[in-house]
């Protein structure tokens, strides 16, 4: 079971900052046949030669609300290796159990495979998927800091406005001398 390709464009920016800066992904996934797993990501165009002839699905699209995921299956009669045993991985985890990877975001076009460690076939795997960015929070608070003092300006400003508009009585007029020449 492989994800289409999750393209990440950064502009460049990746090189200006320090990693993991871009956040985190986190993959959790169980067998619930008690098989070992293989949970890897890797760039798609080499996940796609690993995977090319081999029978498996790629998931098209996730709907949350509610919950539903299509597949897209893939035939073939090739038998694929142990997945642990390929370099092509960026990142990977394999064992019995719940398998976490944890993947630092980087640019370029990345797919997610869960499969049986062993590269047999018939995958099935309970998995969540979740993400972090450490300076998400510091936005917020920046954020809401700057919104509280803009709303005590905005208040003050109209507290001062309306209080000398209420000074000065309806229907008085200021006067002043004109002298022309």
């Amino acid at each position: 079971m492989a994800t289409e390709s999750l393209d990440l464009d950064l502009d460049g920016a990746d090189a200006l900052l320090d990693d993991g800066l871009f956040g985190k992904v986190r993959i959790n996934a169980e067998s619930k046949e008690g098989k070992p797993l293989f949970v890897g990501i890797a760039r798609s165009s080499d996940v796609a030669d690993y995977l090319r002839g081999s029978a498996h699905d790629i998931i098209n699209d996730v709907d949350y609300s509610p919950f539903q995921v299509d597949y897209r299956t893939e035939d073939g009669d090739r038998t694929l290796g142990t997945p642990g045993d390929e370099r092509i991985w960026d990142a990977s985890v394999q064992g019995a159990g719940e398998q976490s990877l944890v993947w630092d975001v980087e640019e370029g076009d990345w797919s997610v495979v869960v499969m049986n460690a062993d590269g047999s076939v018939g995958v099935d795997a309970g998995v969540s998927v979740g993400a972090s960015v450490s300076w998400l929070d510091e936005v917020g608070k920046i954020a809401t800091t700057t919104g509280f003092i803009l709303l005590i300006l905005a208040g003050g400003l109209l507290y001062i406005g309306v209080r000398q508009r209420a000074s000065s009585p309806l229907g008085s007029t200021d006067q002043a001398t004109v002298t022309v020449a």
